[in-house]
């Protein structure tokens, strides 16, 4: 009985002579170098000729599982890097030769990989013109691909660790309106080659993008989107040693974002009313309860207060106190924010409540003590929140800024409202010196601002 054999891709070119021809993917084209993947070879029998198809069947899918890893890896590689590669892997091709100079050894292997087919180009180029002298060898320059790359391996820590995380999806959702913008060549520009006309380019169409509950981005997002992207070209100018180049990001207006009178309300966040503060004290129970008072009394921001330990609550001595610290379970916004804050009032009541149930070294609320425990309990306060208000201005944060106003309407000077808040300020140190001094400067202005006595006064 006669079998019938039907093989992809194979041509018989004569009797007993076969050739496998295979289209590479356009995706992986560049990395393979070639269109189209062929293989010619003799089988003198069906079972030889299948044996032969299976065997070149795996060298293709081998080839073509190593050009996409080798894609994949090189996507987001900037054009200096990819010569700087090359460079490399030439100097290593040299290295292992014996006897000749230098120029010989890589005049010898450069004619032995053209000879083979195999070499990327840029190989080839970097053994025959490692100085760059031919026009088409001109070193790339600095992109902004590679500022954004510095910038988060210099500034964010590589992007590791949960205190980088929101700086860093703000630059990558920066990075990815200007290339919305400019193109998707816009990574690969060169930093000094970046105009004025690009820099409005990307603002007006940064005004016109969608913002997260309808609508578009407000100016005053606008502007801080572009603070972020001019800084991320500042320090590649400055790194790149690019001195003589200037941001065309650096002092672009947006009209409309000029101060808090032309910011949308959407943008503002209000202090929340004393009977809004009464009720969610009412309806809270639990950690979430100790820690809406804690707030509420010492202008905290969420996960400062939800990070704390049981060594960070100081109740003995004349000025009882939290600590508000770095550790592994919590980093902070800035080096301001390392502070203490003293115990006024309720705060005082709440703290010392949930210290009397915490085991001693232990986190003084676990639930909410990892790395996204304030995201989970903001979420929770905010279901609370939305049943006693649905002012969209009203927000847990809303806490801090009620206390930023009471400082302000007991008289508080700035540096000291900034001591108690953790904003920065350069002159807090000098003016107030040791921590003793800086926790009763602090101390006074909670007793002021919240009034005497037990009960702590809600600013309204």
């Amino acid at each position: 009985m006669g079998v019938s054999l039907t093989l992809k891709h194979i041509k018989e070119l004569a009797p007993g002579r076969f050739e496998y021809r295979r289209r590479v993917p356009e995706s992986v084209r560049g990395t393979m170098q070639k269109g189209e993947f062929k293989r010619v070879f003799s089988a003198t029998s069906p079972a030889a000729l299948a044996r032969e198809h299976a065997r070149i069947e795996a060298e293709f899918d081998r080839a073509l599982a190593l050009a996409k890893r080798g894609r994949d890896a090189t996507s987001t590689a900037t054009p200096r890097e990819i010569w700087e590669a090359a460079l490399r892997e030439a100097q290593r091709l040299t290295a292992g030769v014996i006897g000749l100079d230098e120029d010989e050894a890589r005049e010898v292997v450069a004619e032995t990989l053209e000879a083979s087919g195999k070499a990327p180009p840029k190989v080839i180029a970097a053994l025959t013109d490692p100085d760059n002298l031919h026009p088409d060898n001109a070193l790339p320059g600095h992109t902004l691909e590679d500022a954004r790359k510095l910038y988060i391996k210099e500034k964010l820590g590589g992007g590791q660790g949960d205190e980088h995380r929101e700086a860093l999806a703000r630059v990558e959702r920066v990075m990815q309106r200007v290339t919305e913008a400019l193109g998707d060549d816009a990574r690969t520009r060169p930093l000094d080659k970046l105009k004025r006309e690009d820099a409005r380019k990307v603002r007006d169409h940064m005004l016109q993008s969608p913002r997260k509950g309808g609508g578009v981005l407000s100016p005053a997002s606008v502007k801080r989107e572009l603070k972020t992207f001019s800084a991320v070209i500042n320090f590649g100018l400055k790194e790149f040693d690019l001195g003589g180049a200037v941001n065309p990001f650096d002092s672009l207006p947006v009209q409309g974002s000029g101060g808090s009178a032309s910011m949308p309300d959407a943008d503002k966040r209000d202090p929340l009313p004393a009977p809004v503060v009464e009720a969610m004290r009412s309806r809270l129970k639990g950690d979430l309860h100790l820690i809406w008072r804690i707030l509420a009394g010492t202008g905290c921001r969420l996960g400062e207060v939800t990070g704390l330990r049981s060594e960070d609550v100081i109740l003995s001595g004349p000025i009882p106190h939290i600590r508000v610290t770095w550790h592994e379970a919590r980093r902070l916004k800035t080096k301001a924010s390392i502070r203490s804050v003293p115990l006024v009032g309720d705060s005082l009541a709440a703290a010392s409540e949930a210290l009397s149930g915490c085991p001693s070294g232990g986190p003084l609320f676990p639930r909410y003590a990892t790395p996204r425990g304030a995201d989970g309990a903001s979420a929770a306060l905010m279901k609370h929140l939305r049943k006693v208000t649905s002012n969209p201005k009203h927000v847990v944060h809303s806490l801090r800024h009620g206390m930023k106003d009471a400082l302000r309407l007991a008289g508080v000077e700035k540096t000291v409202q900034d001591l108690v808040l953790g904003h920065a300020s350069p002159s807090i140190g000098e003016t107030y010196g040791g921590e003793g001094v800086r926790l009763q400067v602090a101390h006074r202005a909670l007793v002021n601002a919240l009034g005497y006595g037990g009960q702590a006064k809600t600013p309204h």
